[in-house]
């Protein structure tokens, strides 16, 4: 017969392993506070004289407490744990957060800080989030001076990375950079989004926009106050606010830098224009760090947004017995009290047992 726990399996030994310490360490209490306990009675009562001078008494009777009491907190461990047993036909749904991912593709992200370039450092950002996201919806607009729809919103993660791998700084053909442009292609995605499905469901939407925020067209700030109608908008800056020179390819192929007069153009991370456009889509805005921390915030932010239902099935799953080691213990801690409560009594009837015994025996020794 099949069988789980909350837990996986592989991990049973361990849990089972834990249960029995913590076993082990209430039945030492129990058993420590019952030493004290008789310590106290016999400081006043030789333990050989206890049985005799205080009719009625036996250690005996409250051993049952020191097992209901174990049995219980084992029981109500168990619960916890979740046991699973038996199969039945259950309804699986699977709930989504969308996610539309605006990436620059703007020259500026050729840009060899950080490494390799700020456009290959974005699409490792991106693959992160979504190996954290697995069962969400994801879609990607490409932007530069003008903006497209690279991918729309698809639960299929393998086709939306064979998209991101194959954009570069030729997926838009306009040149500069217009984040209000993708922004605007945000809100028509959410847009034919609320009219398929007849509702705004805004609180389980976002926008991560990454880009180094050179902005050469377009009020971004005011499109993402509109866009935050649909969706809340999270920045990631990718760049160096200090500059960094930006290369281009030639017709031979050579990459040679971009001028701006005179001297090398410098790239610029404009993180003053990020953090106003994260304002105002009432999200919030990073910059991009070396290692996994800055899309673990991100990550934290989504998984707190309101989940959506895109999907259910029926499955044949495991049942949650649950109910059944909770029942014991219930039933252990409701025996403990019983037992309590019936003690006085049990020491009454040993003693009228005791008196008749006295009585038989008195006749015959006069």
């Amino acid at each position: 017969m099949r069988f789980g726990f909350i837990f996986p399996l592989s991990q049973l030994h361990w849990w089972v392993g834990a249960g029995v310490v913590a076993a082990g360490l209430i039945a030492f209490a129990l058993h420590a506070l019952e030493a004290r306990r008789r310590r106290r009675l016999h400081a006043f009562v030789e333990a050989q004289l206890a049985p005799r001078l205080l009719p009625g008494y036996r250690d005996a009777v409250r051993r049952p407490l020191f097992w209901l009491t174990v049995v219980g907190f084992a029981a109500v461990g168990l619960t916890f744990a979740q046991p699973h047993w038996g199969a039945s036909w259950q309804e699986v749904r699977q709930l989504s957060h969308d996610v539309v991912v605006c990436l620059d593709t703007s020259e500026s992200m050729r840009a060899a800080n950080p490494l390799p370039t700020r456009l290959d450092r974005a699409k490792q950002k991106i693959n992160s989030l979504l190996d954290k996201l697995p069962v969400d919806r994801f879609a990607l607009v490409a932007f530069s001076g003008a903006s497209a729809l690279q991918c729309p919103l698809t639960h299929d993660q393998g086709y939306f990375k064979m998209v991101l791998d194959a954009t570069d700084t030729n997926a838009v053909s306009r040149k500069g950079t217009d984040i209000a442009a993708a922004l605007r292609e945000c809100a028509n995605l959410f847009k034919e989004e609320t009219e398929a499905n007849g509702y705004i469901d805004k609180d389980s939407r976002a926008i991560l926009l990454i880009s180094d925020g050179e902005q050469v067209s377009g009020d971004a700030v005011a499109e993402a106050e509109k866009v935050s109608e649909y969706a809340r908008i999270y920045v990631i800056g990718v760049g160096d606010p200090r500059g960094t020179e930006v290369m281009m390819p030639d017709w031979m192929g050579r990459y040679v830098r971009v001028m701006d007069g005179n001297k090398p153009h410098l790239s610029k991370l404009d993180e003053q224009t990020l953090q106003r456009i994260a304002n105002a889509g009432n999200g919030g805005y990073i910059l991009s760090s070396p290692d996994n921390s800055d899309i673990n915030e991100i990550f934290a932010e989504i998984q707190s947004l309101a989940a959506r239902k895109t999907s259910s099935d029926i499955r044949l799953q495991l049942v949650n017995r649950y109910q059944w080691p909770l029942a014991l213990a219930i039933a252990c801690f409701a025996g403990e009290g019983l037992w309590i409560g019936l003690m006085p009594l049990l020491r009454s009837w040993r003693l009228r047992r005791l008196g008749e015994a006295v009585g038989v025996e008195e006749p015959g020794n006069g």
